[in-house]
């Protein structure tokens, strides 16, 4: 049956279901749309199970033509049917030759006690269904089923049908489950005819949808701004919107549908023609063979992955490589792929073609693909993106080639990739969370950036640099050295956390006060370091060694056996933040490292 074997797959299961769960297993292993059985294994399946069943329908010609195959066997002829033919026998019987006699059941084992009971022998042959026919053929008696194929096409072909239907059905659902709760993209409908607001899940989060704000957003939706636009923007709930809007006709009423996408920043590029970055700031030996190392990673066309804290300069060690690379002339392009959505993550990276999707842009759109040609493509936070997003961007690796959404072109494009995280993708790729095809791509090239706590001696020329950078033209560069000589020592006690970036915050912060103090003393730049950045000064008033050392070691301890290691209950326990916690464990585990190194 070719026709049904285009349109449907079937599977044949030759067993006597006596239980539900014994069905329900059968059905679970196929998961099909439409069950087809017979007799009384129909009746007991369409009980048990929650899917369609089926039964072969038997005519009075299946009948006849059964009993007439048989007769050619035997004059002998015993008929038992789960239905009831005791007239059509009855009337064979008068007007025929043969020998007929009829038997009804309505259970397996009903239809087993009759065989038994009825004693066959192999002058006897037997019509019936698959059941009856199955116990006769373990005999050595002849049978002949009662479906014709004629009636079991029929019920294929019915089956087919009902299954197409159900599979629709499902997917209508599946639709609209999706465009009413797990889209995330907000979608209003307007009914101009009754004037009633609809919205999905989405829009109910984004837009603080309440029976209250609903008269509002109606009588902005019927405002001028909409009226004669499909496409266009908005605010709503204090945020920023693309809109387009579409105008259906149904069942004599007019909706208008309107979608809405996120106003995300423009992601801008530095053209070739910018001013160099900042110089990196440095005297240590760590930071001048990672200074070395980079400037020989630039000449090379591989990608390049940058590891290192928060806050350690990994935007500026990518910009060097940039300036100094063979893509020098062409563009560096940054992306925070932390702060890039999953659903706008293609169209930024490859563009998209005009009528791509419902509100794209007229004339379609570049992407940053196409803005980096030639250049750099700087991926920050690459461990944060999802593995959808992870399979997008190694395909571009692997075959240095894009396509625009709704485009059927491929475009070649020749860039460097540098990669940075403060993950350690290492272990994330253990996980599961991070693809190790998209890791190895990446890591052709790795720098590691080491964090400021571990190259103390550039505090004071970084301290230097920030202090004029940051300077409002109020304080004279002899105040600022002066400034750097007392902060200096307190700075470089510190284990900075949050590594540069945290120092640029706190000079900020000393600026601003010191602004009113010409010539600020040590005593006034402490006191102000005290209000200010009091973090400074934690560990400075703690001893590190003797008996106080000692207990503050055994107790930290105790309490993390206590929490089971959970840092935030156990700085909440002893009554200090995660951050000093966590300076503490740290130097723990050096002095540890030192005693084990002395013993």
């Amino acid at each position: 049956m070719t026709d049904i074997e285009n349109s449907a797959e079937c599977r044949i299961v030759d067993a006597i279901v006596g239980t539900i769960d014994e069905a329900n297993k059968h059905v679970s292993l196929f998961n099909p749309d439409v069950v087809i059985s017979a007799g009384s294994n129909a009746s007991y399946l369409k009980t048990a199970l929650n899917v369609p069943v089926l039964s072969i329908p038997v005519t009075e010609s299946d009948i006849v033509s059964a009993v007439a195959k048989a007769s050619i066997v035997s004059r002998n002829v015993h008929v038992i049917t789960f239905d009831d033919y005791s007239s059509l026998v009855e009337l064979l019987n008068q007007n025929t030759a043969i020998n007929i006699k009829h038997s009804r059941y309505e259970t397996a084992e009903e239809a087993k006690q009759i065989y038994q009971l009825s004693k066959l022998t192999s002058d006897n042959v037997v019509v019936g269904a698959s059941l009856v026919c199955g116990l006769a053929s373990q005999n050595n008696i002849k049978s002949f089923l009662i479906y014709s194929k004629e009636s079991c096409r029929a019920i294929l072909k019915e089956a087919a049908e009902i299954g197409r239907n159900q599979r629709d059905q499902i997917h209508s659902k599946a639709i609209h489950r999706w465009l009413n709760e797990d889209s995330k993209t907000p979608i209003l409908v307007v009914d101009n005819y009754t004037n009633m607001l609809t919205s999905n899940a989405a829009a109910d989060v984004e837009f603080a949808i309440d029976s209250n704000s609903k008269q509002q957003i109606l009588e902005l939706l019927h405002s001028s701004q909409f009226t004669d636009i499909s496409d266009g923007k908005c605010r709503l709930n204090q945020a920023d919107w693309w809109f387009h809007k579409d105008t259906i006709e149904m069942a004599s009423h007019r909706f208008e549908i309107y979608q809405f996408y996120a106003q995300t920043p423009s992601i801008c590029a530095a053209p070739s023609t910018t001013k160099p970055t900042q110089p990196l700031i440095y005297r240590s030996q760590i930071m001048g063979n990672l200074i070395e190392r980079t400037d020989l990673y630039a000449h090379s066309p591989s990608h390049v992955l940058i590891i290192g804290e928060s806050g350690t300069g990994k935007e500026m060690i990518a910009k060097r490589i940039h300036q100094n690379s063979q893509f020098s002339e062409g563009q560096f392009v940054a992306i925070n792929c932390a702060a890039m959505p999953s659903e706008l993550f293609e169209g930024e990276l490859f563009g998209y073609v005009e009528g791509s999707f419902t509100g794209s842009k007229r004339g379609g759109k570049h992407g940053l693909l196409y803005e980096a040609e030639n250049g750099v493509l700087f991926l920050d936070e690459v461990g944060e993106l999802s593995l959808p997003q992870q399979a997008k961007l190694l395909r571009v690796i692997q075959e240095k080639s894009y396509r625009p959404i709704g485009s059927h072109k491929e475009f070649k494009v020749n860039l460097k990739i540098i990669a940075a995280t403060n993950r350690p993708l290492a272990d994330e790729v253990k996980k599961g969370l991070f693809r190790d095809d998209l890791y190895y791509r990446l890591n052709v090239l790795c720098i590691n950036i080491p964090s400021l706590r571990d190259r103390k001696e550039d505090i004071v020329n970084i301290t230097k640099s920030k202090l004029h950078a940051l300077n409002f033209g109020e304080l004279s560069s002899e105040t600022l050295e002066n400034i750097a000589l007392h902060v200096t020592p307190i700075f470089e006690t510190y284990d900075w956390p949050g590594n540069i970036r945290e120092l640029e915050n706190i000079i900020e912060r000393l600026l601003v006060y010191c602004s009113v103090h010409q010539d600020p003393d040590s005593k006034k730049v402490t006191e102000l370091l005290q209000e200010l950045a009091p973090e400074l000064f934690v560990d400075a008033q703690i001893e590190t060694t003797g008996e106080l050392a000692k207990h503050e070691h055994e107790l930290v301890m105790q309490a993390m056996n206590k929490f089971n290691g959970n840092k935030e209950l156990v700085a909440q326990f002893l009554g200090i933040s995660q951050t000093t916690l966590w300076r503490r464990l740290k130097r723990f585990s050096k002095n540890n490292q030192r005693g084990q190194q002395h013993a």
